[in-house]
């Protein structure tokens, strides 16, 4: 019995001191925490904390989302999996990925409907719907919430060509902090969006292949194969192609800087899934 206390009483202490991290994060002190994180993975090496700690601090957005995905396989009772989910979500969001944003995004109101993030994903969510033209699917979505979720707010606005919510959406990460923290946190912040544009157009162009894996004259059966390598873990997406006059839909895996980074994702794609492929130069402008 006094062993458990102790343990208790530490896994206690040790989760406050987590959260000493977490605020420093927030505040911006990045390098305080980024000098202290190895250390935290040696000594705590399976603590779900740590290790939605870490992939806050990845340089690279790829790396975070991957550290978010093994969280949710291996700890789905953790505190911080819906954490990662939404996460995950936005990442795929700001990509323009919304095929696969909508399908992760869902997980939330699914699996852990008393999230903290719960309208966001929503929000997110049928943006991800709209943005694909399944309109449809958007207000099944929104009358299924609102009948379990009557907290939430669902006044969307379908009067604009490109979607839109009643609330602003604001990339902040949100943590367990005191209410009067998170409603500094919660302030929006302005943008610039011409900047953003800008910022998003350039990163593009340093991501001009795609990993090619099938292109189909049926739309539905093209985001079926793209469905398939999503729930494999890959990004897939359907894109429009024109072939000898026949207009296609090609199921196309993205984006990769180099053909080298794209080939060796094809040879795993095809060892996995027994799939061939094609390397394409498919910048966006």
């Amino acid at each position: 019995m006094k062993t458990f206390f102790l343990l208790f009483l530490f896994n206690f202490i040790f989760s406050q001191d987590l959260t000493k991290y977490f605020e420093d994060v927030e505040r911006g002190n990045i390098n305080k925490v980024k000098s202290e994180i190895s250390n935290l993975l040696i000594n705590y090496p399976e603590n779900d904390g740590v290790i939605f700690l870490s992939a806050l601090l990845k340089n690279r957005a790829e790396e975070a989302v991957i550290t978010y995905k093994s969280i949710i396989q291996n700890y789905p009772n953790s505190t911080y999996a819906d954490d990662s989910l939404i996460k995950i979500g936005e990442y795929l969001y700001a990509r323009g990925l919304y095929t696969q944003a909508s399908h992760e995004l869902r997980k939330i109101p699914e699996k852990y409907s008393k999230s903290e993030h719960l309208q966001r994903s929503i929000d997110l969510q049928i943006n991800s719907l709209l943005a694909i033209g399944e309109i449809d699917s958007a207000k099944f979505y929104i009358n299924k919430y609102s009948i379990n979720f009557t907290s939430l707010d669902f006044n969307y606005d379908f009067s604009f060509e490109t979607p839109l919510i009643s609330r602003p959406l604001s990339s902040n990460f949100i943590s367990k902090l005191s209410e009067k923290e998170k409603k500094t946190i919660l302030t929006p912040t302005k943008t610039n969006p011409k900047k953003e544009k800008l910022n998003e157009t350039i990163n593009k162009k340093l991501l001009p292949y795609v990993v090619q894996v099938g292109a189909f004259e049926s739309k539905q059966n093209a985001i079926k194969q793209s469905q398939l390598l999503i729930d494999n873990g890959f990004s897939a997406e359907v894109w429009p192609i024109s072939v000898n006059n026949r207009d296609l839909f090609a199921v196309q895996i993205i984006r990769f800087s180099t053909i080298e980074e794209a080939n060796l994702l094809g040879e795993k794609l095809k060892k996995k899934m027994n799939l061939s492929f094609l390397i394409i130069n498919r910048p966006l402008k």
